[in-house]
């Protein structure tokens, strides 16, 4: 565990190492002013205030004679005045360490939350698709809240109770010899010993709690963003109750968790009570007999009293650090997760527009549970070339598609654009080079215009509207109550489906990239939405290397050659004349749609 929080330290608080200093030092003072010098205010001050000229002299004046010349007045208001300024130093230095630490932790959570999500738009594909959303979503928010109060609240407390604790051990110490009752020390460390111990305990227990509890949290965030992206399905197929009762069991499962975690969290603090009010207990009973003064009682009571506070707060945070150990795993488990999609180290570099020549040399593929999609693929694809893709559901078509923005690594052969291996280039200087309009026309928040624009940020408002007209957006802005400016709900909501997919290609239109991939574009279209878009798709692909990815042969009518796909393998290779005479399968999945 050590490990793992000097990892997040060395990261996330290191950067802001001033602050961590003062937020030390302040904590320092404030512990030094808690630990010793309360007790030792008892001890030499409260007898000067009490001291009325008769009997024997408060200790204070014997050690500093020069108080003695002072009058009784001046003597008693120095005195009275020593409370204030040591508490006032105390409560000053509390507040500036609370303000720093508070300070501390909103710059820790914010810079840790932008490494988590500047982690997550590196990772490869494969990484994201593996896990829930809702799960990641917990672990960007909640986890790194977490991990937030340790490093600023707990790491605090961590060095300035112990700080505390050997003040006033120190003060314990110093009294008891003084007041010539060492051996209580001896004694009383006993006492210690036994405070230290459920810290310990509890601590293993609530780590494991933790961890469920967190994972739990992860799950329901799933639940719920499952349950918001599907709600037409959910309502259609009546799924209203089954969905309340999934999240009602997984509530219950957090809640379960949660309370055990509070049980063994609070069992602490009692039991450090009942070890405190022992020692002093013992402390009473063994001054009176050996025949300790009020004053020395109160002063070494309020050390000792110091030192298990002292401790008693320091397995709170020691506890709270158990706690958030599922939240350092969770988050770690992203920021140190191998990129095995790395950006050269000597990348070469593209020209500032590609012409579009792919090739695959031997290309296989499989996932990372050991699923082959694509085997011995070899293809060249001349510059400005229309290439259908088809074949049945799963034969590699998308996958296909994918490999060449490297949103995958290859397993075997090579992809290469215009004769430069897709992996000796920058990923982001790849893309630039690609347009991409899938199934789903998927928007962001924000205007159309916005939208339109989100491949190319410095287009013109003239390159937007151009790419409008392209597409035939403009066609139904007039609708829209601010026109370009309308603002969009996520997703797109606001716009019908084929306007969406409208956006999506002038998005594409505006990009002017060299290669273009169509993946389903129309597929979730119905028969005249197709109909309409399909003009704006087929002057999108004029002049640039497109593949297009089709379950409706329709879409493929101005395509130069297609490849067919079975069993991630092509099996067929050429126009719709020569496959149609040529391959079975082709044949059979156009016969299929009845298309004339």
């Amino acid at each position: 565990m050590l490990k793992r929080v000097f990892f997040f330290a060395q990261h996330f608080l290191l950067p802001h190492l001033k602050w961590l200093i003062a937020t030390l030092i302040t904590g320092f003072i404030a512990s030094a002013a808690s630990g010793m010098g309360v007790p030792l205010l008892v001890k030499f001050v409260f007898p000067v205030v009490f001291f009325h000229g008769v009997g024997e002299e408060p200790e204070l004046l014997q050690m500093v004679p020069s108080l003695k010349e002072l009058e009784p007045g001046t003597l008693l208001l120095l005195a009275c005045a020593s409370m204030p300024i040591i508490f006032a130093i105390r409560g000053f230095a509390m507040w500036a360490n609370s303000v720093l630490v508070n300070y501390l932790g909103i710059r820790i959570l914010t810079r840790l939350r932008m490494q988590m999500f500047s982690r997550v738009q590196a990772l490869p594909m494969a990484f994201i698709e593996g896990r829930q959303k809702g799960d990641i979503i917990s672990r960007i928010l909640a986890d790194t809240t977490n991990v937030q109060s340790i490093l600023t609240h707990v790491a605090n407390d961590l060095v300035k109770q112990p700080v505390t604790c050997i003040c006033a051990l120190s003060a314990f110490i110093w009294l008891l010899v003084d007041s010539g009752q060492g051996l209580l020390f001896f004694i009383n460390m006993i006492f210690v010993a036994l405070a230290a111990w459920p810290i310990i305990v509890f601590g293993k227990r609530i780590s494991n709690k933790a961890r469920r509890a967190q994972e739990g949290l992860g799950e329901l965030n799933s639940i719920v963003q499952q349950n918001l992206e599907t709600q037409r399905e959910v309502r259609a197929y009546a799924m209203e109750e089954r969905q309340i009762a999934d999240f009602d069991s997984s509530s219950h499962k957090l809640c379960r968790n949660l309370l055990k975690l509070v049980k063994y969290q609070r069992a602490l603090i009692p039991v450090m009570e009942v070890v405190t009010a022992v020692a002093l207990t013992f402390l009473l009973v063994r001054g009176r007999m050996c025949g300790m003064t009020l004053t020395d009682f109160v002063a070494v009571a309020a050390a000792l009293f110091f030192t298990f506070d002292s401790m008693k707060r320091a397995g709170t945070a020691f506890n709270h650090l158990n706690q958030a150990q599922g939240s350092l795993v969770r988050l770690e488990e992203i920021l140190v997760e191998p990129d095995t999609m790395p950006d050269p180290e000597k990348p070469t570099a593209l020209p500032q527009r590609v012409r579009g020549d792919i090739t695959f040399d031997n290309v296989s593929f499989a996932y990372e549970n050991g699923k082959t999609v694509l085997r011995d693929i070899n293809v060249h694809i001349p510059a400005g070339q229309i290439v259908g893709l088809v074949g049945p559901s799963g034969a590699g078509k998308t996958t296909f598609a994918c490999l060449i923005p490297r949103f995958y690594d290859v397993t075997q052969g090579s992809i290469s654009v215009d004769g430069v291996d897709i992996r000796r280039v920058l990923k982001h200087d790849l893309r630039e080079q690609l347009s991409l309009v899938g199934q789903q026309a998927l928007l962001f928040s924000g205007s159309i215009r916005e939208n339109i624009a989100l491949g190319r940020p410095d287009a013109t408002d003239e390159d937007v509207q151009r790419a409008a007209d392209s597409a035939a957006v403009s066609t139904f802005l007039e609708s829209q109550p601010q026109g370009m400016d309308t603002m969009l709900g996520q997703g797109g909501t606001g716009l019908s489906g084929g306007q969406r997919q409208r956006v999506a290609i002038a998005r594409a239109f505006v990009k002017d990239a060299p290669i273009l991939i169509l993946d389903e574009a129309t597929a979730s279209l119905d028969a005249e939405s197709e109909r309409d878009i399909q003009q704006e798709l087929d002057a999108l692909a004029q002049g640039r290397t497109t593949l297009i990815v089709a379950h409706r042969f329709s879409t493929l009518r101005n395509a130069h050659r297609i490849l067919v796909f079975e069993a991630g393998r092509i099996v067929g290779d050429g126009s719709h004349e020569e496959l149609y005479a040529s391959c079975p399968l082709y044949k059979e999945l156009y016969d299929r749609q009845g298309i004339n």
